[in-house]
């Protein structure tokens, strides 16, 4: 069902405005005007109706083609980098892709510590070689935030620090508390993007950046769970915020289920005043 919007309505007005406007002066230059197209036994005021209700219909058309155009996905410049918005399949991209993980980098898929339906668990079952993954993520590796810290026996990392595994970006990303759950609050969420994408500035190394619409999977957040286009405009916020700029763009991938409930048109129009 289409939701009404006025901005997006008061926008299709004004185009619809334009259109009429180069109509008539496109017609002015024939030799025609409304009078030729309007029936001669009208009068003025059926003359009137015929000409709102072709104006009402033009901004309807506006309107249905805007819902169209961007329901499956819309194109973005934030800082001088084309961001894709659209429904897909992360591990299908072309790209370095950003994976969540906890900040213990964990990688014990029981349903208890990683869910096998979540796409870490994914990520480690079917396109990881464990083993080599848990000893490469013992290792310490330089970033741009502070160190690791030994907590309760684990090497915790900051939540935005990177870490590449082949064409894989692992961003520490929830924390894990005593009962191995896995959550963050909002201003952590807002904190932890800050840090990724000035990480991924740091190992991107030319490649487009694919990443999913972090938190909308089974995160728990502390302080109340974010409506997913919420959290898409976080991830576009930071992004602008961070200034950082990626030379290949970053692709941001929806699942079929978060898609349906956006307005991803919504999104076009709020990034247009951030240019």
């Amino acid at each position: 069902m289409l939701a009404i919007n006025w901005q997006l309505i008061k926008e299709s007005a004004s185009k619809a405005i334009a259109i009429v406007g180069i109509g008539e002066t496109a017609a002015a230059v024939i030799g025609l005007s409304l009078a030729n197209v309007m029936p001669k036994e009208a009068g003025w005021f059926e003359r009137l109706g015929i000409f709102i209700l072709c104006y009402i219909t033009l901004c309807a058309l506006i309107v249905l083609y805007s819902y169209i155009r961007d329901y499956n996905g819309i194109v973005l410049k934030i800082n001088n980098t084309e961001v894709a918005v659209a429904i897909g399949d992360l591990f299908a991209g072309d790209g370095l892709k950003v994976i969540p993980f906890d900040e213990r980098y964990d990688t014990t898929v029981d349903d208890r510590v990683i869910s096998k339906k979540s796409l870490n668990g994914i990520f480690i079952e079917q396109y990881a070689d464990k083993e080599k993954l848990s000893a490469f993520l013992k290792e310490e590796e330089d970033t741009t935030l502070a160190k690791p810290a030994r907590i309760d026996g684990d090497l915790r990392y900051p939540l935005g620090t990177v870490k590449t595994y082949g064409d894989y970006a692992l961003v520490s990303f929830t924390h894990m508390d005593r009962l191995n759950c896995a959550h963050l609050s909002r201003s952590e969420y807002e904190g932890c993007l800050m840090g990724m994408w000035r990480e991924l500035s740091r190992v991107y190394a030319g490649k487009k950046i694919i990443l999913p619409l972090l938190g909308s999977g089974i995160t728990r957040f502390d302080d109340g769970r974010p409506k997913d286009d919420e959290l898409l405009r976080c991830l576009l916020c930071t992004l602008r915020a961070s200034g950082q700029s990626y030379s290949s763009g970053v692709e941001i991938v929806l699942t079929d289920k978060a898609a349906a409930g956006m307005r991803l048109y919504q999104v076009r129009q709020y990034t247009k005043m951030w240019q």
